[in-house]
Formats: structure tokens, C-alpha cells, sequence
């Protein structure tokens, strides 16, 4: 059963970080719905955090792959403006 303290407080807003950082990319590389993007990392964020009772390894995982994605996002027009 999870537990509610300090935490409860900070996931969402964490998760509101991240949701809006994906919104905002989706919407800047023309995503056909940016706003389902952003909501569905947060709704799935918080799912996560739920089912594996984990509060740190599930938000590890989406800042890594938020973090892979710029990456190479960053590299790949790199390349592409190369060419």
C-alpha cells in the first residue's frame, strides 16, 4: 500500500515537468496531438509509480529516455543538416 507524505506532493509536480517537456517537444516537431502526448506521460508516469509501489526507478526510466530522446534529436540534425 503506498504511503503519502512529502512524495505526494513532489511526483506530481515532477511529472508535470516531464509531461510538459514532452508537450513542448511534441508540439515543436509537429506531433499530430502534442496534448495526449503530455497527458498521457503524466497519467502513465503516475500508473507507474502506483503498480510498482517505486517512486525513484519509474521517474530513473522517464528522465533517461527524455534524456535519450534529446540526445538524439540533437545529433540526428546534426547529421541531417550535413547532408
Amino acid at each position: 500500500m503506498p504511503a503519502f507524505g512529502l512524495g505526494a506532493l513532489v511526483l506530481p509536480v515532477v511529472q508535470l515537468l516531464v509531461s510538459t517537456f514532452v508537450y513542448s517537444e511534441a508540439k515543436t516537431y509537429g506531433s499530430r496531438s502534442p496534448v495526449l502526448a503530455g497527458a498521457a506521460v503524466f497519467v502513465l508516469g503516475i500508473g507507474l509509480v502506483l503498480v510498482l509501489g517505486a517512486v525513484v526507478e519509474p521517474l530513473a526510466v522517464e528522465l533517461l529516455v527524455v534524456l535519450a530522446y534529446s540526445i538524439g534529436l540533437r545529433t540526428g540534425s546534426r547529421r541531417s543538416s550535413s547532408v
